[in-house]
């Protein structure tokens, strides 16, 4: 334990290991019962793509399900963060806004003030997003921008912009994470929460393949002096800023 949080950095994965072991959920922040709220709940028993993706609709009645790539462990997890994270929160890729939903929820019922940012270079990917928060009533305090992920790392930095969560999902090759990983410490305010996307990736493993590399990426980019290990959850890395 942490200041109270929960650390479990005993589920780190050598490189050799990444996709053979799902690390399975476990609570970060103190909370009573196995779930934080009936939604957090709702994300545990949610049902599953192949027995593996969480499958979310974007309304209640005759509702469409969001397109995404989320194991339960890592829905879980980002519900958990986000609700309890202090300050404001930044996603680097949306797609359809799985995440984003998720984020969202977790904002609402969230006893901290905060906004979303969430950003996306397909203006495709923003206007799906933007659907289906506002079919769920989840658009307010989301704020949506198409850009370059780094870019907007670099001008949030310049403008004094700070987050208590940044959820990096925006890239799985080791190039764009890669750079994002070197700026992190100039936008993560002290204890607030980086969790990289696709880090338990078996496709990381594959030095050949070009396409991913979120594992190396995150590992040779995030400062080790300033970003501490917190645990491994389903195919997400969660780091906390010291």
């Amino acid at each position: 334990m942490t200041g109270g949080l929960a650390r479990h950095p005993e589920s780190f994965l050598r490189l050799d290991e990444v996709g053979s072991v799902i690390p399975p959920y476990r609570p970060t922040f103190p909370f009573p019962g196995p779930y934080i709220d009936p939604f957090h709940r709702h994300l545990g028993e949610s049902p599953l793509k192949d027995g593996l993706l969480i499958q979310l609709k974007n309304s209640s009645f005759w509702g469409q399900t969001i397109r995404g790539w989320l194991r339960r462990e890592d829905a879980l997890k980002l519900y958990e963060i986000a609700y309890f994270a202090e300050g404001d929160i930044l996603e680097l890729g949306s797609f359809h806004g799985l995440s984003t939903s998720i984020l969202s929820r977790a904002r609402r019922r969230s006893q901290h003030v905060k906004i979303i940012e969430t950003v996306d270079l397909s203006p495709r990917s923003i206007l799906m997003t933007e659907w289906n928060l506002r079919r769920q009533g989840l658009k307010r305090g989301v704020r949506t921008v198409v850009g370059d992920a780094l870019l907007e790392v670099k001008r949030r930095a310049q403008r004094g912009g700070r987050y208590g969560m940044v959820f990096v999902d925006h890239s799985h090759a080791y190039g764009p994470v890669h750079s994002v990983c070197r700026e992190l410490t100039s936008i993560v305010l002290p204890g607030g929460f980086c969790l990289f996307h696709d880090f338990n990736d078996p496709r990381n493993y594959d030095l050949a393949d070009e396409d991913h590399g979120v594992y190396q990426a995150v590992v040779d980019g995030l400062d080790a002096a300033r970003f501490e290990l917190y645990g491994i959850y389903g195919c997400l890395a969660l780091y906390r800023a010291t």
